[in-house]
């Protein structure tokens, strides 16, 4: 009698929970195993959500035991329901059936018999039953993929884990297995959380580690215990602007699922990833609450206002603030600086000073910080909003107008070449054939052409229209932030220069070059005043003889 081990195998554990596969498979290899006058079961062993596709039949546990199996003579024959329950992978499932018939092993399917390897076309067969089965598997992989894409396009929620700040609420959608589907709705309780969130990091400046002892202490749960790096997947979610995404596919915002805005989510995530939150202390909190946090001059003080957008204009390195102390008797001065590393040390080839006084930077930049504020107020309140405004719309829209019109001229013209050819066809015009078929080729041409100037001037006013709304929101946001930048916090006022500075360097008799995100030649755009000629990118220089006279 032969002795039969049979495999069993379910690729997700959803077949295993809902759709019973194993004891279908189980059942299938009994009867198959009845019908055979000289074969006895012996045992049996079974795969439960591990796929044959993905997985690799090394990595398999199952698979290797029953090769441990077949090479101490255990069984005779092993068993399966149908033979891609071996595997799907093209390049390797058919070497495994024929490493077990080489061991002597005989390889069954209740539905496609014996695998034998007599001759070439069983070897031949033996590999083109895989390639099929590997086949279905990305065709599968591919179908699931596409619908998931569209699903995400279309803003369905496509199931998963609910993100913290919403709730899960079944609307009436059900699934092809007659399951309920559910839909995502902000959650009253927790989305003001989320916004407390971003507000923490966005607007007062702190790090992802401050703004989870934060909700720890302020809302404790032990079932939600907030870490940094939950807090980073937060901030860069889309999902709270109203976006479902998948990889890199993003729906269009869906207003009635949006918590934080986008400008919120950008700068969260800029700021997160520029480490531009303000320089905190050690925050490693102990469980001995007898163990106090040390203090230092950073937690008497405050941290340094320009850490994250201070550099070095020698060697381009980020400048570290800090404190400079100077005992005189019993007192101690601490004096804030910002100090390059490369410079401290020769070998890094920075000739640059080793550290500024953080008075005279922090003096300099907030000095031309309201001069910037001073001339958006002044001269894009005055100007931009009828000059600027004018220029950009009627530029735009004027070239999309006149390509237009070229195009409807020359389909007009063809037209009327086409008739003319018409009536040389019939023999009433005197034109000559060759020379209106060249015409029409050249009128062709020209009409193509004009068409993709028209293409790219509708394109160019679009992306105008999309500058003009931008700028518009800066100009807002510039004039809030002019209002509260004087009597604002140290944190508050380090965000408002990190939302308005994208970086600043400072050389040698502090002379500073200060880089806005946005630039008075954004508001007027590049053929600006000859007032502003001289000065075309969104940089400012120092020092200016009032600003020096300030810090000197």
């Amino acid at each position: 009698m032969k002795k039969v081990l049979c495999l069993y195998r379910v690729s997700t554990l959803k077949q295993v929970d809902k759709q019973d596969d194993i004891p279908m498979q189980r059942r299938e290899c009994k009867d198959f195993i009845d019908r055979m006058d000289d074969w006895i079961f012996y045992d049996e062993r079974m795969e439960k959500g591990v796929s044959g596709y993905k997985v690799s039949a090394n990595d398999r546990d199952i698979i290797v035991e029953i090769r441990e199996m077949a090479e101490r003579k255990q069984f005779d024959v092993l068993l399966v329901f149908m033979f891609d329950r071996l595997g799907r992978k093209e390049d390797e499932t058919p070497f495994l059936v024929k490493w077990f018939v080489e061991h002597g092993i005989e390889v069954w399917s209740t539905r496609e018999g014996q695998q034998k390897l007599d001759n070439q076309v069983d070897r031949l067969m033996n590999y083109m039953r895989f390639w099929a089965a590997s086949g279905e598997s990305e065709k599968t992989s591919i179908r699931v993929k596409a619908a998931h894409m569209q699903m995400t396009e279309d803003g369905i929620w496509r199931g998963g884990i609910c993100p913290y700040g919403y709730k899960l609420v079944h609307k009436g959608r059900i699934g092809k297995k007659n399951r309920p589907l559910y839909d995502l709705e902000i959650d009253e309780t927790t989305a003001p959380i989320v916004k407390e969130i971003f507000d923490l990091i966005v607007r007062q400046g702190l790090g992802t580690l401050r703004v989870a002892n934060y909700l720890n202490e302020k809302y404790p749960n032990p079932e939600k215990i907030w870490t940094a790096q939950t807090i980073r997947n937060m901030v860069r979610n889309p999902v709270y602007t109203g976006r479902m995404h998948m990889n890199t596919t993003t729906s269009k915002p869906i207003e009635h699922l949006r918590i934080v805005s986008d400008e919120e989510v950008e700068f969260g995530t800029y700021a997160i990833a520029k480490r531009i939150p303000r320089k905190y202390i050690d925050q490693r909190t102990a469980e001995d609450e007898s163990i106090t946090e040390p203090v230092t001059k950073a937690s008497i003080f405050g941290a340094t206002l320009l850490s994250g957008i201070l550099y070095c204009g020698h060697c381009g390195k980020k400048l570290v603030g800090g404190y400079h102390t100077k005992q005189i008797g019993d007192c101690a001065y601490h004096r804030p600086i910002y100090r390059c590393y490369n410079g401290a040390v020769l070998a890094k080839g920075c000739d640059g000073p080793r550290t500024y006084s953080g008075n005279k930077v922090e003096e300099a930049v907030s000095a031309s910080v309201r001069q910037y504020f001073s001339t958006v107020n002044q001269c894009v309140d005055e100007l931009w909003k009828d000059k600027a405004r004018f220029r950009f719309r009627s530029g735009a829209v004027a070239r999309a107008k006149q390509a237009k019109a070229t195009v409807e001229r020359l389909q007009r013209e063809q037209e009327g070449l086409k008739k003319e050819f018409l009536r040389i066809l019939t023999g009433d015009s005197l034109f000559d054939r060759g020379l209106l078929k060249n015409m029409m080729d050249e009128n062709k041409i020209a009409m193509e052409e004009a068409e993709s100037e028209y293409e790219k001037a509708r394109e160019e006013a679009s992306q105008e229209e999309d500058r003009i709304e931008f700028l518009e929101k800066q100009y807002h946001k510039i004039s809030n932030w002019a209002e509260q930048f004087d009597d604002a916090d140290g944190d508050s006022k380090k965000m408002i220069l990190a939302h308005l500075i994208e970086r600043i360097d400072i050389r040698r008799d502090y002379h500073i070059t200060i880089k806005f995100f946005v630039s008075l030649e954004d508001f007027f755009g590049k053929e600006q005043d000859e007032e502003h000629e001289e000065k075309n990118e969104n940089t400012i220089e120092y020092p200016s003889e009032a600003l020096m006279s300030k810090i000197s």
